[in-house]
This record gives C-alpha cells, sequence and structure tokens, in this order.
C-alpha cells in the first residue's frame, strides 16, 4: 500500500505538470493565432484610411466638419480620415490602469476618455481601452463609374447605387481632385448629396469644380476598433462600422485585455514623434498608426501560479491584471498609412 501511495504521488505529479505544460503549449498558440489575427483584420483597414479613388490624399477638397455623421464628421477643423479617443489615465508613460476583473467593463460615462468620447460609442466600449477611427472605403466595396453630374443642383447619377445608405459618406473623384459629401436621398441610382458648409467642397449644393463623365464614386465608411465586453463577459478586441445613424459592432479576438494607441506625426511625411491622441494637433499629419495589446491565454496557463496581481507595460502605460493564472503577452505593431498627405 505504501509502495502504492508513493508511485500514485510520483504519477499525480507528472500528470500535473504535463497539464500545466499542455495548457501554457495551448495559451502560446492562441495567442500567436490572436497576434496573426489582429495583423490580418486590423493592418488592412488602417492603411485604407483615405482611400479616395485614384485622386490623392492632399488634393482632397472636402471640409467634412458640420456635415459628416460623428464621430469624424464632428471631430477637429480639418479633414480627417483617421482620430481616436485615449482612455482617461492612459496617455502614455508613466500611466496606468488596473483592470478587476478578467474584463474590465464597459464605459457609461463619455468623460472616461479624451477627448471626451463621441455618444454614438458610449456604453461599447470598456474602460481603459483606447479608440481608433478610421474612414476608408466601404467594406467589399469598389470605385464604381459616375455617368452624370449636373452642372447645379445637389444630385449625380452613378452606374450602381446597390448597397448604399442615407448619411452615409461619399467620394467623387477624377484622379487630380476628389470632393466628400454625405448622401442624403437614393432614389435608383441617383444620389442626392447634402448642402451647406461641411456638407460638400463648398458653402452650395453644388460641386465647386468641374467633373467630368467616367469620374470615379467611392462609397466610405467609418470604422471603430477598441477592446469591450464579448460573449461571457470575456475581454474582446471590437470592430463597430457606422452606418445609417448608429454602430454595428462585431467581435474579432477575444481574450484582448488592452488596446493602446500612439500617432506618428511630423511633416513631409517623416515622422518626428508618437504622442496619444489628445495629443495630436493635426490629424493629416498623421503617418503611422503604433498599436499595442495585451493578450491572455486560457485559466491556469501561466507556467507558475500566482496569488498577486501583475503588470504588463503596453506602449508605456502599465496595465495591472488580477491573479488569474492566465499567460499573457504583450504585442506591438507599426502599421503606416498608404494614403497619408
Amino acid at each position: 500500500m505504501t509502495i502504492g501511495l508513493v508511485l500514485l504521488g510520483a504519477v499525480s505529479s507528472i500528470y500535473i505538470a504535463q497539464s500545466g505544460m499542455s495548457k501554457s503549449a495551448g495559451a502560446q498558440a492562441s495567442i500567436q493565432n490572436a497576434e496573426n489575427a489582429i495583423a490580418a483584420l486590423v493592418t488592412p483597414a488602417i492603411r485604407a484610411a483615405g482611400f479616395n479613388g485614384c485622386a490623392i490624399f492632399n488634393r482632397s477638397l472636402s471640409n467634412l466638419n458640420a456635415g459628416g455623421p460623428p464621430p469624424l464628421g464632428t471631430l477637429g477643423t480639418t479633414v480627417a480620415f483617421l482620430a481616436g479617443y485615449d482612455a482617461s489615465g492612459t496617455a502614455g508613460p508613466g500611466s496606468a490602469y488596473t483592470i478587476l476583473q478578467n474584463n474590465a467593463a464597459n464605459g457609461t460615462s463619455a468623460a472616461g476618455w479624451v477627448p471626451a468620447l463621441d455618444g454614438t460609442l458610449v456604453g461599447s466600449v470598456s474602460t481603459g481601452s483606447d479608440v481608433l477611427l478610421l474612414l476608408g472605403a466601404a467594406s467589399l466595396s469598389n470605385p464604381v463609374g459616375v455617368t452624370a453630374i449636373p452642372t447645379s443642383g445637389s444630385t449625380l447619377v452613378i452606374q450602381d447605387a446597390t448597397g448604399l445608405s442615407v448619411g452615409q459618406l461619399g467620394m467623387v473623384s477624377d484622379c487630380l481632385k476628389a470632393s466628400i459629401f454625405k448622401i442624403t436621398k437614393i432614389a435608383g441610382n441617383t444620389l442626392t448629396h447634402g448642402a451647406g458648409p461641411g456638407a460638400m467642397d463648398n458653402a452650395t449644393d453644388a460641386l465647386s469644380v468641374n467633373y467630368p463623365p467616367a469620374s470615379q464614386f467611392i462609397p466610405l465608411q467609418q470604422v471603430a476598433f477598441f477592446v469591450g465586453q464579448g460573449q461571457g463577459n470575456q475581454s474582446t478586441l471590437m470592430r463597430a462600422t457606422y452606418a445609417g445613424g448608429a454602430w454595428t459592432t462585431a467581435a474579432l479576438i477575444p481574450g484582448v485585455d488592452a488596446l493602446q494607441v500612439l500617432y506618428g506625426t511630423g511633416s513631409g511625411g517623416i515622422v518626428t514623434q508618437y504622442v496619444s491622441a489628445n495629443a495630436v494637433v493635426d490629424w493629416t499629419a498623421v503617418y503611422t498608426v503604433r498599436l499595442g495589446f495585451l493578450i491572455q491565454g486560457q485559466s491556469g496557463s501561466a507556467a507558475t501560479a500566482s496569488t498577486a496581481s501583475r503588470q504588463f507595460v503596453v506602449l508605456g502605460t502599465t496595465v495591472t491584471v488580477p491573479a488569474d493564472g492566465r499567460l499573457r503577452h504583450v504585442y506591438e505593431i507599426n502599421i503606416n498609412l498608404r494614403n497619408s498627405a
């Protein structure tokens, strides 16, 4: 009996050790898969920001402010194809926040971000998560030809208006210039665009520049990335798309504890510094986006159990996580904006 108990204890120790190693290996694999998924899903959206057909970014004439839908249509004073919100207290080196449970709850006050979070996003973003906003070509869309542009009035006719919605942003381009507008009515393939300051590239309801036949129309769409509560209240990287006056949120990658964002700004296409969203002076001078993620493995996957909370540094922000026995990894990536000025 004594020998049997000794052997049972030895076998149990081996089993426990092998089980822990298996959990750790599985967690490492799932974290690696999450990192690959982030690169595959987030990178194209960032690189597509500001896509305006065959024209170039710095020839766009429009001013979205006072005419476009929120949040990008109401932020700042110049055309912006990206913007962001910093979670309060997480702006770079020396900042910190604590996750008191497996997943930080979604914030219920716009004051939890700097600048104040747009009301359309309040309640969707976890406390402590930054928010990245992008404006680019709508998902799965292609430029279509413009068949008629009246020299006066507020309409244009395109080859195919399928899938477009009132309130959506669109862009017309002839490769030399581009103008952005908000769609206010759709009748067949005829689009009516908004009038007034900010709705087009001038203060009237007609285009102030001429666009020849066969110009391109490109449907635009706002996209937001942030961490929110997913299925079972699990911390999840979310992607939200804005259409028809509301966001449609989809869970992308579960197990993402934190998202921090810094913006590479400078002049002449050269990055001279990385700053948080509230320190960006000119969004058109952002050339690179630096993203930092904290990704978790399954419960009990850490190599050594700990009864104390642990800390991880994500782009200079210290994130304290609970003692839940999970393996975690910090993943950081730089993505250049293809369409920056």
